[in-house]
């Protein structure tokens, strides 16, 4: 596909894994086809809800044939289910998110335009902090230039909802399916083999603050984050202290209400 300049686009796959999300996923969705980017293929990825979910699917579909969904017939949980996902891409980018996750409209043309002019194997951005009604109730999360693996184990800058992917990133690694925060290990994973990652100060996504998410298990969270640290990681016990302590004060400045 050709953009307005007669320069060719190149194919981004995205992939978002739902599960009981039928109050949101219609916004996520149009916030995809909204996109001023229009060379893209959306997989939808469900698994296996037990609301209007899929219909919410399938009537998007019937709109617009970029749109594709995948079914899971038993619950895998949310690793599995986006790797499924990422199993089916085929384009030169691969970019994720959430069903309960909002797009600013410039937010693939921004980020492949910054993918390729640095050459980075990983693309994020900053976002706005919304409450299930979409209201913003916490200060934008604004995102460095650059993160490294140093960096990243005390501060999360890179979300599921704001990367972008090169396509031979996930040509060797998937998410690991074995671990709470799934997402933050695989970024982890990645900066430690070497892969490079840059950021847009810009805030190009809207990240929706759940009460009954995972993430709103403060102590479950906190004990994944461990767990990440020792298990996966393997950091020895005084590296691990310390990064669990910068990312607890952090993770309270976050959360606080404007």
């Amino acid at each position: 596909m050709e953009n307005c300049n007669g320069k060719k686009e190149p194919l981004v796959d995205i992939v978002m894994p739902c599960y009981n999300a039928s109050g949101f996923i219609g916004e996520a969705i149009k916030s995809v086809i909204g996109q001023t980017y229009q060379n893209w293929n959306l997989w939808v990825v469900d698994d296996a809800s037990t609301d209007d979910t899929v219909s919410v699917v399938r009537e998007a579909m019937e709109q617009d044939p970029r749109i594709h969904l995948l079914t899971n017939y038993r619950n895998q949980g949310a690793a599995r289910t986006r790797n499924r996902g990422l199993k089916n891409c085929r384009g030169e980018y691969v970019a994720l998110l959430d069903s309960d996750d909002c797009w600013y409209e410039e937010k693939l043309e921004c980020q492949v335009s910054l993918a390729q002019r640095s050459g980075a194997d990983i693309v994020y951005c900053s976002y706005g902090m919304v409450d299930e009604n979409g209201e913003r109730r916490w200060n934008d999360f604004i995102v460095p230039e650059t993160v490294s693996f140093r960096q990243m184990l005390s501060s999360s800058v890179i979300s599921c909802s704001t990367a972008l992917l090169r396509k031979q990133v996930i040509n060797r690694f998937y998410f690991p399916e074995d671990c709470y925060h799934e997402d933050f290990a695989y970024w982890m994973i990645l900066l430690k083999n070497g892969y490079k990652a840059v950021g847009d100060p810009k805030v190009l996504a809207d990240y929706r603050v759940r009460k009954n998410s995972r993430a709103s298990n403060k102590w479950t969270s906190a004990k994944g984050r461990w767990d990440i640290y020792r298990k996966v990681l393997k950091l020895p016990l005084y590296q691990s202290v310390g990064a669990f302590a910068r990312y607890t004060v952090k993770g309270i400045r976050k959360y606080s209400k404007k």
